[in-house]
């Protein structure tokens, strides 16, 4: 399968680095909820914007150590130790951030969500891709245009209406028999602190789209 003429000139900006690009077009084909959120921005002369991509690894600073060359640097840490994970958010001046993220190592079996999804698919590729609505657009009518093109979200979304971050994962597409990836909605408004569009991560909120991810 080949991705449509939308969204090869989505990402054709990014093909400057070849570890980026290479595992976004890998995830692009690979997951339909994606593909079918491309055909809501089309319908909706919406543009296609990517928040950020999350990496599943056995190990971050290993990872990260492919793409901090090309310019991704380290900007902060999420832990949640007694539900088993932990992350760090790589930003880059021109590209969408990273979010990698890894269980501890004595987490109990039942936390060990993203080790088993590393043992089985690895740590090459991206396990999601987060794309941010468009200022004024409620999350809840993004996931009801989603609907109609077949896409369920089983999950709550975290964040009240009105609160500065919003999100939500679809249902996880299945490789053989596995959880294996899904697009993240994300809805990013301002902060009445700054008066600017909130461009953070809240930890509990990615603490429970954790456990959505396996829905």
């Amino acid at each position: 399968m080949s991705l449509n003429h939308y969204l090869q000139k989505v990402i054709e900006k990014y093909k400057s680095e070849k570890v980026f690009y290479e595992p976004l077009v890998k995830y692009l084909v690979g997951n339909l909820a994606t593909r079918k959120y491309a055909e809501v921005c089309e319908d909706n002369r919406w543009d296609y914007i990517i928040d950020h991509l999350a990496v599943r690894t056995h190990n971050i600073d290993e990872a990260a150590k492919r793409f901090t060359p090309q310019g991704w640097t380290y900007f902060d840490k999420v832990e949640f130790h007694d539900q088993g994970w932990w992350a760090k958010v790589y930003r880059h001046s021109s590209f969408p951030a990273l979010f990698i993220d890894q269980s501890y190592d004595d987490a109990p079996d039942k936390l060990l969500i993203i080790k088993r999804w590393v043992d089985k698919f690895g740590d090459k590729g991206f396990h999601h891709a987060a794309v941010r609505l468009p200022q004024g657009v409620e999350i809840e009518d993004a996931i009801s245009l989603m609907n109609k093109k077949g896409i369920n979200f089983p999950g709550k979304i975290t964040g009240a209406k009105g609160t500065r971050l919003r999100q939500i994962f679809s249902q996880a597409e299945v490789v053989d028999g596995a959880p294996f990836s899904v697009i993240e909605l994300i809805q990013r408004n301002i902060d009445s602190k700054t008066g600017k569009v909130y461009m953070g991560f809240i930890a509990e909120q990615a603490d429970s789209l954790m456990k959505d991810s396996v829905l």
